[in-house]
């Protein structure tokens, strides 16, 4: 028997695995607050503590929109994932960083922030790892798109996807995780000169003065 993936069980791996990767920046906001040593850092950390609690409830709500009524091609289910990226995610843990990198007003570039990720555990490999992660999940939104817009007829069953088509889509989901981030660990065996990783961003050299020579040529 062929085996066809659905698209939309796909995509609810992938928001399944982005969500779960987001648990560990919720819970560093979630223990700010234990850390803190200064008084008048309190209220901030406070105010990320609360943050943490509402990031673990999204991420919960999410895990339930997910495998009650997403994998169902359920639209209202879809336009809540649309907000949990759009309107979580990406205000919360891209556009802090991916701002100030397109407007040019960070201390690294891209190519530092690359360098840096491959050659230790540290916060520019945080970064890409939830660049690479929220991808996922805007990936996971745009598969089902023609599954769950596309209008079917009344008495058409939703299918679920076989056994055999869990177990491909969950080891192809794994081993793509371990891809990059074997990639990004394996990156310390290396290592860009940084006089070579910012070329593009170097001048080219002056033109030469004019010759000016006593016969006028």
């Amino acid at each position: 028997m062929r085996v066809r993936p659905d698209s939309v069980f796909i995509s609810s791996l992938l928001h399944t695995i982005g969500l779960l990767f987001l648990i560990r920046p919720a819970l560093w906001n979630y223990v700010a607050e234990r850390y803190v040593i200064y008084e008048p850092f309190r209220p901030q950390a406070q105010s990320e503590h609360y943050l943490g609690v509402a990031s673990l409830a999204i991420i919960l709500i999410g895990l339930i929109v997910v495998w009650t009524g997403y994998v169902k091609r359920s639209r209202p289910a879809w336009f809540v994932m649309f907000v949990i990226v759009w309107f979580w995610a990406f205000p919360l843990f891209i556009l802090p960083i991916t701002g100030p990198l397109i407007g040019g007003l960070s201390s690294f570039t891209f190519p530092e922030l690359l360098c840096d990720a491959m050659l230790g555990p540290g916060f520019p490999r945080s970064v890409v790892e939830l660049h690479l992660v929220f991808l996922l999940m805007v990936i996971g939104l745009a598969l089902p798109m023609g599954r769950v817009f596309v209008t079917r007829k009344a008495n058409e069953p939703v299918h679920l996807p076989s056994r055999r088509v869990v177990g491909f889509s969950v080891i192809g989901a794994i081993i793509a995780m371990i891809v990059v981030f074997f990639w990004l660990r394996l990156g310390i065996l290396y290592e860009i000169p940084m006089a070579q990783m910012n070329v593009w961003l170097v001048a080219p050299p002056p033109p030469p003065p004019p010759c000016k020579c006593p016969d006028g040529d």
